[in-house]
């Protein structure tokens, strides 16, 4: 097998290691949140998503530095999907898969606790959502009920003319 290819396999497989890294982090995250939602603290759930929208960011770079050397990989094999190429030829192809079949799982994970996150979040807003009303249902009653002295400026009653 050709250098290119052996070179192309190799950093292929450095950027979906470094993907898999992020994907852990980001599992931890999605984790954390959970609990965060549980407790019902928004700045920390802030912090959190803050933290894993970085996470994803860093993630679109390296599936836009991957797509490069996938396509140059599929025109060099003659394939058209990852899943077409020959695990015997070379033992970084079997290895690509393996990591990527790793990638997938912890993107599974991350999108069913996501999904219960989710349910939870707009449960929460909605208790928010709802105790907020009362707070302000609670102060127009307060304000209609509270006398209220007038306020009426002291220079009112003054006669300016000379």
């Amino acid at each position: 097998m050709d250098t290119s290819r052996e070179v192309k396999f190799d950093r292929m497989i450095e950027l979906l290691d470094r993907k898999k890294q992020l994907l852990s982090d980001m599992l931890e995250l999605t984790k954390a949140q959970t609990d965060v939602i549980a407790e019902g603290t928004l700045d920390k759930l802030k912090l959190l998503i803050d933290e894993k929208q970085t996470k994803i960011d860093e993630i679109d770079k390296l599936d836009a530095d991957f797509s490069v050397y996938f396509e140059s990989l599929k025109l060099a094999f003659g394939i058209n999907k990852l899943s077409e190429l020959d695990v015997y030829a070379d033992p970084r192809a079997k290895q690509l898969k393996q990591i990527t079949s790793e990638v997938m799982d912890l993107i599974g994970e991350i999108s069913s606790i996501e999904n219960i996150n989710s349910e939870k979040s707009k449960k929460l807003l909605e208790e928010l959502g709802s105790q907020i009303k009362k707070v302000n249902q609670g102060k127009k009653i307060n304000n209609a009920y509270s006398a209220q002295p007038a306020d009426t400026p002291s220079s009112f009653f003054l006669d300016q003319k000379k």
